[in-house]
Formats: structure tokens, C-alpha cells, sequence
């Protein structure tokens, strides 16, 4: 009986929030003209190409490697990476970095209509530097640049979610 009880409030309240319009994160949907989609901008095998590929792939479109074959082009008009210092010390030596990573893209439909407008996304992360770890420092700055490069794809998709939402939207 408990278990039948519990059963009925957890189907009560999944039928409250979808009547509310509550959706789980990531269950938004890309523009349907997304379908099949060419990635332009960035070669094939950049963790930026492969990030966006997974990321679309997951939410249902079909990645091409012909543009001929596409019904939408994610077009990467500029990326890029860079490390900046934030610190230093009394004699000058460096104890502080931050790695900036960007990404300015559009959506582009089949006849060139303009799907997601250019956007640009902006990420960083602060990290102590220590002259004697120069190695693991190396390292450590290679690791921070994946995750960055991971997290800037995934804003691009938001926006590009929010595009598909508002297009949905307008008759």
C-alpha cells in the first residue's frame, strides 16, 4: 500500500510540473530545421568540431560531412584561445593565469536564411601558476582549455536551443 501511495504523489507531481511547463534540463529542443546539420568554420577532427558534433547528436540531428546533404550550417565564424596573466608577484614572476576561451558562431538555414543570429560566447578560468610545477602547470592549463572548450559549446547549444524555442513560438 506504501508503495502504491508513493507511486501516486510521484505521478501527481510530474503531471503538476508538466502542466506548469517544467521541462527537465537539456530537454529543449533545436530549431527543426536542424535536422541534418554541416558544421563549417573549424576542421573536422578540433575538440570544438567533435564537442558540437556530440552535443547536436544527442539532441537528434544528424551531423553531415556534406554540406549538399544539410538542411541547417553551424557556421563557426571565430574561435579561439588564449591565456592572460592576472598576477604577479614583487619581482615581477607570474602567479596568476587565466585561460579565455571563445567562440562566435550563426545558424545558417538550407537557402541561406539566418536561423540563430551571430553570437559570441565567452568563457574563462582563473588557476595559480607555480614557477617550480611547470610541467604539471602545463598539464593542468591543457585540461582547463578541454573543459572550456566543452563549456562553450554547451552555452552556444543553449542559445541555440532558445532560438529553436522562440521559433516554435511565433506562428
Amino acid at each position: 500500500m506504501h508503495r502504491l501511495t508513493r507511486q501516486l504523489a510521484v505521478a501527481l507531481l510530474m503531471l503538476l510540473l508538466a502542466g506548469c511547463g517544467f521541462h527537465p534540463r537539456g530537454s529543449g529542443g533545436l530549431p527543426d530545421s536542424m535536422a541534418v546539420t554541416y558544421i563549417q568554420g573549424v576542421k573536422p577532427w578540433s575538440a570544438i568540431h567533435e564537442n558540437f558534433r556530440d552535443a547536436l547528436e544527442e539532441h537528434g540531428v544528424t551531423v553531415t560531412e556534406r554540406r549538399d546533404e544539410a538542411t541547417a550550417v553551424l557556421h563557426v565564424m571565430q574561435q579561439g584561445s588564449r591565456i592572460d596573466v592576472l598576477t604577479v608577484d614583487i619581482g615581477g614572476k607570474v602567479q596568476e593565469l587565466q585561460r579565455v576561451q571563445m567562440i562566435r558562431f550563426r545558424v545558417l538555414g538550407k537557402e541561406q536564411q539566418l536561423l540563430v543570429d551571430e553570437q559570441t560566447v565567452v568563457v574563462n578560468r582563473d588557476f595559480v601558476f607555480i614557477k617550480t610545477d611547470i610541467l604539471a602547470k602545463e598539464r593542468e592549463s591543457q585540461f582547463i582549455l578541454r573543459e572550456l572548450e566543452r563549456d562553450v559549446v554547451n552555452l552556444a547549444m543553449l542559445r541555440i536551443m532558445a532560438a529553436g524555442r522562440s521559433e516554435q513560438v511565433s506562428p
